[in-house]
């Protein structure tokens, strides 16, 4: 099986150069890790000072880049369609003589909600620059009242928020997406790589030499994807359990079926239609338990899902050790794939 690997060009970009390919794109797309500089453009219909504050305001946070200014909201509408801005804020006449008088006066975006994490990030980015400088004027505002500094912050903000962001303390996407999008990037793989083995294999020791070789390849693809994702070693034993469990989990799955449909174009297909779905049904991106009951079923077939549960408790739980064994305990079942693939092939080798 080494011999007709070795020689074999598919097989061998397959294993060694899809992976690197496919991470280098992954790095390349989430290198920044978070959202900086978002083109935004601006409708100011007041011309004020205030107006020209809030612009500097804006200007001033990492997340926005005021690119263009408009004459009006109709002006800026093909920009935004043609996506060469993500949001539009307009500022309306009057702002300030109305927030002089008091009176309530809104500041409108519209912003392109195609782009979910962009869009919060602007959103996010606007309602913090307003509340500081409605503070800011609160403040100044009491200060013509009350001589002390602590009593007219007090007024102008009585209720302090203090807000603690959990297992993902500085919004960084690329650490919540490539931290799920890699795994199922490499579940594919696996599978991909074991069913290329598969059609080279003619006999029982030609499959259980193909699932080595395959576990050992896609293991070591799995040992460096862990390394990546986790710089540092605590719980590095279970990590590298889950890595070679995951790999034969699925190499498993894909000798069934193979055995089963005995075709690899239809192997093939249906491998496709299970893994390639994994993204969406993993409970990552979106809880598993506000899932229809169709979507929670499809992810607890899914050997990925498993990995990445024991994966975010190791990074992120301090009892994170029990939980990953927990997730790991339900891929057993997934190995039992293998008996029925060998024997399915054992009994076609029989009945030709």
């Amino acid at each position: 099986m080494l011999a007709k690997f070795l020689h074999d060009k598919f097989s061998l970009g397959l294993c060694f150069v899809a992976p690197l390919v496919l991470w280098g794109l992954i790095a390349a797309i989430f290198y920044k890790e978070i959202p900086t500089r978002l083109n935004v453009g601006v409708v100011d219909l007041d011309h004020s000072h205030l107006s020209q504050e809030i612009v500097t305001a804006l200007n001033a946070s990492s997340y926005l880049n005021l690119k263009h200014f408009y004459s009006g909201l109709d002006q800026a509408k093909p920009f935004l369609a043609n996506k060469e801005i993500y949001g539009v804020v307009v500022l309306p006449k009057n702002l300030e003589r109305q927030i002089k008088l008091g009176i309530k006066t809104p500041v409108a975006l519209y912003y392109n909600a195609e782009f979910v994490l962009v869009g919060k990030s602007i959103a996010n980015a606007l309602l913090q620059t307003l509340l500081t400088l409605g503070i800011k004027n609160d403040v100044a505002r009491n200060l013509a009242t009350h001589s002390d500094l602590n009593t007219a912050k007090a007024l102008a903000f009585p209720l302090h928020v203090n807000l603690h962001r959990l297992y993902n303390e500085d919004n960084n996407y690329a650490q919540f997406l490539s931290s799920v999008i890699l795994p199922c990037m490499w579940q594919i793989i696996v599978a991909l790589g074991m069913l290329n083995f598969l059609m080279q294999c003619s006999s029982l020791s030609d499959i259980l030499g193909a699932l080595g070789l395959n576990t050992a390849i896609f293991s070591f693809w799995g040992f460096l994807m862990v390394f990546f994702l986790k710089p540092y070693d605590a719980h590095l034993g279970v990590f590298l359990l889950a890595v070679i469990l995951l790999v034969l989990c699925v190499s498993s799955v894909v000798i069934a079926l193979h055995a089963l449909l005995s075709d690899p174009l239809r192997t093939a297909s249906v491998i496709a239609a299970y893994t390639a779905p994994s993204l969406a049904f993993v409970g990552v991106t979106y809880p598993t338990p506000n899932m229809p009951v169709l979507g929670e079923f499809w992810g607890s077939l899914l050997p990925i899902t498993y990995f990445i549960k024991s994966f975010i408790a190791l990074l992120h739980y301090q009892e994170g050790v029990p939980l990953a064994l927990a997730s790991l305990s339900k891929m057993w079942f997934f190995l039992l794939f293998l008996p029925l693939g060998l024997l399915v092939h054992a009994l076609r080798k029989k009945t030709c």
